[in-house]
């Protein structure tokens, strides 16, 4: 099946994009994604923060977990956002591939201490 554009200037895919782009701009985006019928697109299973950190920073030593544990409570507590704490994790996860892609270090040197730094610099401590 085939969609025609009903303008002769824009193509099928163009159209598609301008339809999203209209949704974006309308905010309609987020509850137009929601209404999927489809059982694949279910809600699946939602990850804790703390479950997150402990296996994408392969945390494994009590001192790893007594800071992860530390963040996740500043977190829930609205003392240190959550957008910080996600940046720093993909950035050390990052950093960890990049610094050692034949020995796998474990993303959490890099994090414990850049999170800590960042967080000292909006007045909260770890």
């Amino acid at each position: 099946m085939t969609i025609r554009s009903s303008f002769p200037i824009i193509g099928t895919r163009s159209l598609g994009l301008l339809i999203l782009a209209a949704l974006v701009v309308a905010g309609m985006l987020p509850a137009f994604a929601q209404q999927s019928t489809s059982p694949s697109t279910g809600q699946g299973r939602k990850v804790t923060l703390r479950d997150q950190l402990t296996a994408g920073l392969k945390a494994k030593t009590k001192a790893d977990l007594a800071f992860i544990d530390k963040v996740v409570v500043q977190v829930e507590q609205g003392k240190l956002p959550r957008r910080l704490v996600d940046s720093t994790f993909f950035w050390s996860r990052d950093r960890a591939v990049r610094k050692s892609p034949t020995r796998r270090l474990r993303p959490m040197v890099y994090f414990q201490p850049a999170l800590t730094q960042q967080a000292k610099r909006i007045g909260v401590a770890l």
